[in-house]
Parts: C-alpha cells; structure tokens; sequence
C-alpha cells in the first residue's frame, strides 16, 4: 500500500439522532484529538439557537452557516469534526469534507431514531403532526447524499462506544486516516537472502524489548551511541531491552564523523569483546547516521559477521541512512572507502526522537526526503509544497507519514537494487554535485542537507539544458528548497577543490557520468554518458 499524506480531519455525519456528536467526541477521546460539532459551532456564531434561526430566518439561511461553521472547523489539523445531519446535501460541503479526510456516516433504522427523538424539541424539522412520516421521507431524500460517505455504520442496537471502536478499527486501515488513529507504521524490506521491518511510530525505542525479544534470556547486546546521544536514550534503550530478555552493553563513542575511524572501530570491537559477545549476540545502533556507519561495519566483520538492528536517531538517517544495507569507515584517502554491505535484521524508528533535534540537524535530513519526493512522489512534493515548515510542527501523524513514506521509497529502490549496481543510481540525485560542494567546503562546514538541496538546484538546471526537463520544474523543485529552509546556492567553497572532487567521481567512465534526472516532479530518467565539464558548468550556478 502506498501510503498517502495523513488527513487533516475524521468527519462524522449522518442523519439526526444518529449519535454523531457522542460517537465523535469518544472517537476525538480514544484518539487523542481535538472535537468540533458544527452545530455547536453555528449556535455560537449566530448567537441563537438552531430552532431559532429555522423560525427566523429559515433553512436556506441555516444551510449558509453550516457551511461556513464547516470551513471554521476544518481550519486546523488533528480534529473529529461532527456536522449537521444535512450537511452533505450541499455539493460544496461534500468537497471540503472530502479534501479533508475520510467521511463517516451514521445510520439507524427509522423506528429508533423516532425513539430517540422522542420528547426533543430541538429538532425543527420533526415539528410537524407525522414526524414518521417526515423521517421516512427525509431518509429517502438525503439516501444519495449520504451515499456519497466513505464509511457507513449501522448505529441501531449498539451502544456509542460500541460504534467508536467499530469506526476506529476501520479508519485504523485507511490511507490518510490511519495517521490520525496512532497506528504505527511497518514497512516491509525485501533483499536478497532475507527481508526484515522498518517499524515507524510514537514510542517504538521504549517498547523494543517487546518488539525484538531476545532468542533466550540473558542473549547479550551491544548499543553503540555516541556521546551526545547516549545520555539522551541509551539507558531507556537499554531498559527496554533488559525487558525483552536481554544483556545489553552500552559502548559509546565521541560525537561526529572522526569516529568512524579504523582506530574507533577497534576500540569498539573490543568492547564486543570485553562485553562478551559470541555470534548469536546482537548490535543495537543508536544514533544517526555515523553510528550507523560504524557499527554496522562493526557487526558486519565482529566474528565474521553478527545481527544488527538499527535504532535511528536523526531525521536523516530515520529516512536514509539506516536503510539499505550499507556501512563503512573512513580512512585517510577519503569517506566510506572500507565497508561492507551488511542488512540489518530490523530498523525501529521512533518519531518522538525527532523532537530533541536541533534545527541544523533537521534540515540535513530534509535535502533527502525532497529528493524522494522530486523523483518518486508528486503527492508528497505538493505536501511539503503546502507545509514546507512542517518538523517545526507539534504534529506527529505529518512526521510519522513524511517519515514512513521515505522509508518506503528507499526501501523499494533497495530491494530492486540491493547491491548498488542498477536502478539504485536514481538515489544520486542531487548527489553528485552535492558531494562535490561537500569536499570543496572548509572543514565540512557543510551539512549533508544543503549539499544535497544546492545539489537539486544544480541538477534540475542541468536536465533544463540537457533537454530532460523544463524551467517550470526546476523552478518547482527550487521553490520548495527555499521554503523548506535549504539553501538553492552555497558560499565558502574552494571552487577548484570542489570542481577536482566532482572531476574524481567514482561513476564516472571516460569522462562521463550516468546520471538521474527529473523530466517531471515524481517521475526520474537515467540520461546515459552526461559529460562531466557540462556537470561543473551546473554546479558553478550554485555557488556565490
């Protein structure tokens, strides 16, 4: 299933005496969101209640302030709004409703809504000598429109909360409701020889132990951090780990990209050591990317190879780097030059972590998810269009799709590719100039976001003169960098020594590279034999 931008609200409609306003606030309750009834919302506008305005200025005039109650209340996020039981008579209605989430319908059979009703003054259009008759005829008069409903639930004979946890049980398995309903997310990886989860959610590293017990009791484990990192979650990690049956070790490291060093590695393969670990014995790597790095290489060659689970802290490694496989060290003639391939047995990713991040560290995941976005998702391009600031949100059902959505992506191009050698090339976009701005900056003094937003700027303007693409699409694709807070140009690069880093690419083959581009948002070629001087030519359009 592709998963799809979250909703922005769980409509709850249907006819009077349904029970939409007590079932929507239980649903609003169990799941923790905000509840709204437009009728409620009507009342409060107009200073008068409904019957009163039905007496005064007619139904016609009410149908008006339902409908503009209706754009108030689908104003923000996170919300069960409860309407009126005519709601959905207005085509208008029915859009905004639609555009903001999935609609729900209650229902009830004729003889017990006239039950319900029963004694209740508050209802103008029963105030007639047949009101069953006038329910009869009204249920027939709306059935089209109440078709036009996602969901329908049959409220006769249960009780409210019977209805609730029917309703949540079935939005829990909608594309866009689904964030609202707090599931979380599992998203499969299929490789060669083996396949494991990304589970992406609201609390995974305090219910790790439950999701990956140990084999026996008393299996040890190693949690490799860093020193930043460490005294955030390690202990909470490993609290939850010792409940799963554990013995886990923590092995800190310092901060920032010297640890991955052969000499770091062999201090950490001789905690393994020390810490006792044999092959049945697991690496637990918490951290963002340079942990991943290094202790996957660690796991991968420790006894010839033992488990690895990631545990991603950092918004770009939650979305990149902790899928796919890969791990290296650096040595002295460059970045990832020794590594191994070596996948990991599950990737638990916790969105709350998320909330610890420094700006700085957000944005350099950020340059990552918009190229997924550039190359494979114009839906999730017109999301991040729409709220480019949304991490600075307190909005967990956006994080946890914008999240889900790019493991997805990385995790089908993965499968397709696990080895590196074909269709996973497209995963270079805005890379190959990014690098290049990234050797070329004093002391990296450049983060892995903004090399790769200059890098998509310079990129998109290549496929522009290339003939792949059109100005409008660079135009786009640079619009959202800006507004996301990436850079579209870089300053304080040594020209020369970026353009000799772009000059030693390792794809490159007689002066040429082959390259991913984008002719469209969410759609990539690759453009066979791009000459390299005409990709220095791109890059110096990013640089002041």
């Amino acid at each position: 299933m592709r998963l799809s931008p979250p909703a922005r609200c769980i409509a709850v409609t249907g006819f009077m005496a349904t029970g939409k306003t007590t079932v929507g606030r239980l649903i609003a309750e169990k799941l923790g969101l905000d509840f709204v009834d437009t009728d409620e919302l009507v009342e409060a506008n107009a200073g008068r209640t409904i019957p009163a305005i039905f007496e005064e200025d007619g139904e016609a005039h009410f149908r008006d302030l339902e409908s503009a109650a209706l754009r108030q209340a689908l104003g923000r996020r996170g919300r069960v709004v409860s309407t009126g039981g005519g709601m959905l008579l207005r085509d208008e209605n029915v859009a905004e409703l639609r555009a903001a989430g999935p609609i729900v319908c209650l229902t009830a059979a004729p003889e017990e809504i006239l039950e319900r009703v029963a004694g209740d003054e508050g209802r103008p259009l029963l105030n007639v000598d047949d009101p069953a008759g006038r329910i009869a005829r009204l249920l027939r008069d709306r059935a089209e429109a109440y078709a036009r409903a996602d969901y329908h639930v049959d409220t006769t004979g249960l009780t409210q909360e019977q209805v609730a946890d029917r309703l949540i049980d079935a939005l829990a398995g909608d594309p866009r409701a689904r964030w609202l309903c707090g599931s979380r997310t599992r998203v499969p990886v299929q490789v060669e020889g083996g396949e494991y989860d990304i589970l992406v959610g609201s609390g995974v590293i305090d219910k790790l132990g439950d999701a990956w017990p140990a084999p026996e009791c008393g299996r040890r484990a190693a949690i490799v951090t860093t020193d930043t990192i460490g005294p955030l979650y390690a202990e909470r990690v490993a609290a939850a780990l010792r409940d799963g049956g554990w013995r886990p070790t923590v092995v800190e490291v310092p901060d920032g990209e010297a640890s991955k060093s052969l000499e770091v590695f062999g201090e950490v393969c001789d905690a393994f050591a020390d810490a006792g670990l044999d092959r049945g014995s697991t690496v637990f790597a918490l951290g963002g990317g340079v942990v991943g790095d290094l202790a996957g290489f660690a796991a991968a060659t420790y006894m010839r190879g033992i488990d690895l689970v990631h545990v991603p802290t950092s918004l770009l490694a939650q979305v990149d780097s902790s899928i796919g496989g890969k791990t290296a060290i650096d040595i002295g003639a460059g970045k990832n030059l020794v590594g191994a391939f070596h996948q990991p047995r599950a990737v638990f990713t916790d969105i709350d972590v998320l909330s610890t991040l420094p700006d700085a560290e957000i944005r350099s995941g950020l340059g990552e998810i918009i190229k997924h976005a550039c190359c494979f998702d114009a839906e999730m391009f017109a999301f991040l269009s729409e709220r480019p600031h949304v991490f600075a949100e307190d909005d967990r059902a956006a994080r946890e799709y914008l999240v889900a959505r790019n493991c997805q992506i990385k995790a089908e191009v993965v499968a397709a590719d696990p080895l590196e050698q074909g269709v996973r090339a497209v995963l270079n976009y805005g890379h190959t100039v990014g690098h290049a701005l990234e050797r070329g900056a004093r002391e990296w003094g450049l983060r892995h976001g903004e090399v790769v937003a200059a890098g998509i700027v310079a990129e998109s303007r290549l496929a522009v003169e290339l003939g792949v693409s059109d100005d409008e699409t660079a135009a786009r694709q640079e619009r959202v960098i800006a507004a996301m807070g990436l850079p579209t140009s870089v300053s304080g690069v040594d020209v020369e020594r970026a353009r000799e880093a772009l000059l030693r690419d390792k794809k490159i083959v007689n002066g040429r590279l082959r390259m991913p581009l984008v002719p469209e948002i969410g759609r990539y070629v690759i453009v066979e034999r791009v000459d390299i001087e005409t990709v220095a030519d791109a890059m110096l359009t990013v640089l002041d």
